[in-house]
């Protein structure tokens, strides 16, 4: 997810249509610019070399997120006789329509990972080892990050420091974490402490990508695999 607003000016976007090694490609309607959606970075036209700023999302299932909020309105999204035209692609272990550019095998090419970039620095999240593990606890560029398990092929990350210590955190009951430090219980879908000395208290969430591993590493070579 990003923020459309780039040099001070609101972006509204659609789909070109055209793809760039297997990732879908956005175009700008005020300026016509060709995006990257994975990226989030503008690859043609007026505004190229532009980037998108990040926001951080949550991809779970609706059961959890409506415990986590339940005052969220949804708009209408199932219609009689939907289907998916995507589904066969889904079950299919081929790199998609253009192949893979570059061949990494510490993974299949269509597992799923969660990937971040900080300070340019990638790294990708198995979802199966997260989903295993239910907490994934992590360092990277000397950034202290909690992955959690939102639902059986979703995750979110955060930051795992708050008010200047660092927390460690297991899995506790219904979906819930707790961190080892001071036995506070916090919300694996936001992040947020429900029950003691913590109470009140959110991690910060780190934005990050839900991908294909083939697409996410095409994109990003020298990438980590946490394992």
């Amino acid at each position: 997810m990003y923020a459309r607003t780039v040099k001070g000016r609101v972006l509204t976007f659609g789909v070109s249509g055209k793809l760039v090694r297997n990732s879908l490609i956005m175009y700008d309607r005020e300026t016509h610019s060709l995006w990257s959606h994975l990226t989030g970075g503008a690859i043609e036209g007026a505004l190229r070399g532009a980037q998108l700023r990040m926001v951080t999302a949550t991809q779970t299932t609706w059961a959890a997120w409506r415990r986590a909020h339940p005052e969220t309105q949804v708009l209408p999204h199932d219609y009689p006789n939907q289907t998916d035209a995507y589904a066969s692609y889904f079950r299919r272990g081929d790199a998609g329509i253009l192949g893979r550019k570059r061949d990494d095998h510490r993974l299949p090419a269509k597992a799923r990972v969660l990937g971040v970039r900080i300070l340019d620095h990638p790294k990708a999240y198995s979802l199966d080892v997260v989903r295993r593990a239910g907490v994934v606890n992590d360092t990277f560029i000397e950034v202290p990050l909690v992955v959690l398990a939102t639902a059986d092929e979703s995750a979110a990350i955060f930051r795992r420091d708050i008010d200047g210590k660092t927390l460690t955190f297991a899995a506790g009951p219904s979906g819930t974490v707790v961190d080892q430090q001071t036995g506070t219980t916090w919300e694996s879908v936001t992040g947020r402490a429900t029950s003691g000395p913590l109470l009140g208290k959110s991690l910060t969430p780190v934005p990050a990508t839900d991908s294909f591993w083939f697409g996410w590493f095409d994109f990003f070579p020298g990438t980590l695999l946490y394992s």
